[in-house]
């Protein structure tokens, strides 16, 4: 029951499930969710899919040296939460459970963070193309700038 709950906040979170049900192609680098979500389609075991996360996420990443500081707080999280899993100080449920909670908290700064940057970039962009030389043409006594 948990284990369907966690897949479905984390398929909702992540917009990998459409309005009308549909799963839609990411067109970017996978995000650090998206390879968990991967994973944790593969395997009930939240340990399992800890570390199956952990090695597709650094396959990918590290060869580029492109391991994002989120990413990386997400992968350390996880494998937190392995280890307590691991040492039984919490059960698979409650990982699950805690999981699911942080990659929603995540993904929702994640989003916060990133529109605030495309904002900053799209002023800086409006700022250039105001300060960019114009071209002027004389016709007469009139000049016009473009």
């Amino acid at each position: 029951m948990r284990r369907a709950l966690f897949l479905a906040v984390a398929m909702a979170a992540t917009g990998l499930v459409g309005l009308n049900g549909c799963t839609t192609t990411p067109t970017h680098a996978p995000y650090a969710w998206d390879i968990y979500d991967a994973c944790a389609a593969q395997t009930p075991s939240f340990v399992a899919m800890a570390a199956c996360g952990k090695q597709k996420r650094l396959a990918i990443c590290q060869p580029t040296s492109s391991c994002s500081a989120f990413g990386n707080a997400f992968t350390q999280y996880a494998d937190a939460l392995a280890a307590q899993v691991t040492s039984h100080e919490i059960s698979e449920a409650e990982a699950q459970q805690r999981f699911a909670e942080y990659k929603t908290r995540a993904i929702g700064d994640w989003a916060r963070v990133k529109a605030t940057e495309d904002a900053g970039r799209a002023a800086a962009a409006a700022g250039m193309a105001a300060s960019a030389p114009r071209t002027c043409t004389t016709y007469g006594n009139t000049t016009n700038c473009f």
